[in-house]
């Protein structure tokens, strides 16, 4: 991630503790180490936190703090719950910046100290037309592990349609039995508000047993109460036996 040198000594020293973080933490997920990913989500957060709360006061360092958070909406696009919280962030720049909206009151920012408090409904800003144009594989988990959405790729995969998987458990569609209880576990830290990584095995409808990386991140409902779990899945990986192609 390169977006430029802020001319702010403190903005400089932020962006560059920011950056070799998001490095890390690009390659932990790219090495599948979810243990990793975890410490360096918890180290980066409140790096980033900083980074944004901090007041530029040059016109080019203020638009070196909207770039950044560009740049991890790119980089996170594969993240449903990031894009939120960094859509989030680049509103609360523009308004601090440029003022808020008339008649619209002013966004909080996200911060990992706020997980426990009212945070705004993910349900209501969950776009049924943008997830069913993404090319990633997409599903919402009701906290009875029932599917609430799939999208078409997602559905696809399960070779079912849309609407026929509404209401089915994520345990008895195409899921490999072996992997049931690790599913399980993941999406139990998402309905605890917790986000990470796993992988999953499926009996694909399309290209047989196939390994998929998946992210998952708890939905969020009215006075921030988890009412469910997003999974994304990453590209799949046929499989020879018990091994990933």
């Amino acid at each position: 991630m390169s977006i430029g040198e802020f001319r702010d000594v403190n903005l400089r020293l932020l962006s560059d503790a920011v950056s070799v973080k998001n490095r890390q933490l690009q390659q932990a997920i790219r090495n599948g180490n979810d243990e990793l990913v975890r410490a360096l989500d918890r180290e980066i957060d409140p790096l980033l936190t900083e980074l944004i709360s901090y007041r530029a006061s040059h016109t080019d360092d203020i638009y070196l703090q909207m770039r950044l958070v560009t740049t991890f909406l790119r980089e996170d696009a594969d993240d449903r719950a990031c894009v939120l919280r960094h859509a989030s962030t680049l509103s609360l720049l523009v308004e601090r910046y440029f003022g808020p909206r008339r008649g619209h009151a002013a966004t909080a920012v996200w911060s990992p100290a706020a997980m426990d408090a009212p945070v705004a409904d993910d349900e209501e800003m969950l776009n049924e037309t943008i997830l069913n144009n993404l090319p990633e594989r997409i599903a919402v988990v009701t906290r009875d592990y029932r599917y609430l959405f799939a999208n078409p790729p997602m559905a696809q995969m399960l070779g079912a349609a849309q609407m026929d998987l509404i209401g089915q458990s994520v345990f008895e569609v195409r899921l490999e039995p072996e992997v049931r209880e690790p599913m399980r576990e993941a999406l139990d830290l998402a309905f605890s508000g917790r986000v990470g990584a796993l992988s999953a095995v499926f009996r694909s409808a399309m290209d047989g047993r196939i390994v998929l990386r998946a992210r998952y991140s708890p939905l969020r409902a009215a006075q921030g109460l988890v009412s469910g779990a997003v999974l994304t899945f990453g590209d799949a990986a046929p499989m020879v036996g018990d091994i990933a192609a």
